[in-house]
């Protein structure tokens, strides 16, 4: 399965093959990791598996992203239309407008292609990337087709962060988080990709297993020119070399975007802030938490089903569940920032969240 070309995040692909395997796959799958974590592939992969089960060219051009778009133009709203790609069951949106925002001519263009194309054996998959990027009207757009999808249209979405999303568009989706791996795993499968060992091994431990991220930065000579630079401004900080660090700087006075991308090449993904567990929940979008420091058992009355949530170690999950599938149970522990596990029958969203 393609989904298996994934690195780590076991779980994930766990829950994903199951699904799939059984046919239960919900029409509307949410994909939330940090950038550079691979979220947009993983979301490929699952179309791939989803559209083409046997694998073969399309499924292989639809992971290089070689499928429809939905455009448009910022200030008209008549603008939108879907460009045709080489897979032509799957149609991608990425936000147009200013900063990446979506343009609701875009959503309105995807939807009137999936209701006015007739549909292929194969059947047909939406790509919404940063799904974090709409705004109420777009996202309004959006729900109107997510709410009485066509036959065989399946939504994937992505997010940096599932805070990010609107909760009318988080409460109708199944979410899974992405995880970084290991910098030992990372450095693995960027070598295997042609990058340098030595560079590999360097960005995957100043990366934290962001694949992403180390290989945008190993193939593109400004990136790498950036964090080497970043590199010898920590080695005179560390050094309190002062005179070095302002050399350094000094060229960067008069350009405040290049100096701020220069001091954010660091260790992704570590807060440092404590974190506990969050439970969104029912048409109205309740919330609870619940801290990780004390084991301890919730019962949680959603409206829909009674869900059950155990906090042990420092970690929490969904146990004993009453829904029919079980797949909430699958997610297993959450325990590290933005994880996140979903019982759709209960309309119940578990994540770990910074501590606020």
């Amino acid at each position: 399965m393609m989904i298996d070309r994934l690195a780590g995040n076991a779980a994930l692909k766990d829950s994903v093959r199951l699904m799939l395997e059984s046919r239960r796959l919900t029409h509307s799958v949410l994909l939330v990791g940090e950038t550079g974590l691979g979220a947009g592939y993983a979301a490929r992969c699952v179309a791939a598996d989803y559209l083409y089960p046997a694998g073969g060219a399309p499924a292989e051009a639809l992971l290089r992203g070689e499928c429809c778009r939905a455009v448009g133009k910022a200030g008209d709203r008549s603008s939108g239309r879907v460009e045709t790609g080489i897979v032509r069951e799957a149609i991608s949106v990425t936000g147009m407008g200013t900063g990446g925002r979506y343009l609701v001519s875009q959503v309105k263009a995807m939807r009137t292609e999936i209701f006015n194309t007739s549909l292929s054996a194969e059947g047909r998959a939406v790509l919404l990337y940063h799904v974090e990027r709409m705004n109420e009207e777009s996202a309004n757009a959006l729900l109107k087709v997510m709410e009485e999808p066509p036959e065989g249209v399946l939504f994937l979405l992505t997010a940096d962060s599932l805070a990010g999303v609107l909760p009318t568009i988080r409460s109708r989706c199944v979410s899974f988080a992405v995880a970084p791996v290991s910098p030992e795993e990372c450095a693995k499968w960027c070598i295997g990709q042609g990058v340098d060992k030595k560079q590999a091994q360097l960005y995957s431990q100043l990366f934290d297993g962001h694949i992403g991220t180390v290989l945008a930065a190993a193939q593109d000579d400004a990136r790498r020119e950036q964090v080497e630079k970043a590199l010898t401004l920590a080695k005179a900080a560390a050094a309190q070399d002062s005179y070095a660090a302002a050399v350094l700087l000094a060229g960067y006075e008069k350009d405040k975007a290049a100096a701020a991308a220069l001091l954010l090449v660091r260790r992704a993904g570590q807060t440092g802030a404590p974190l506990c567990a969050e439970l969104i929940y029912g048409d109205a979008n309740a919330k609870l938490t619940f801290s990780l420091e004390t084991d301890a058992d919730y019962d949680v009355d959603t409206g829909y089903l009674t869900v059950h949530i155990r906090i042990q170690n420092g970690a929490a999950r969904f146990v004993d569940s009453p829904c029919p599938d079980h797949i909430c149970e699958s997610f297993g522990w959450l325990s590290e920032e933005d994880q996140t596990a979903t019982c759709l029958p209960a309309r119940a969203v578990l994540s770990i969240i910074p501590t606020t």
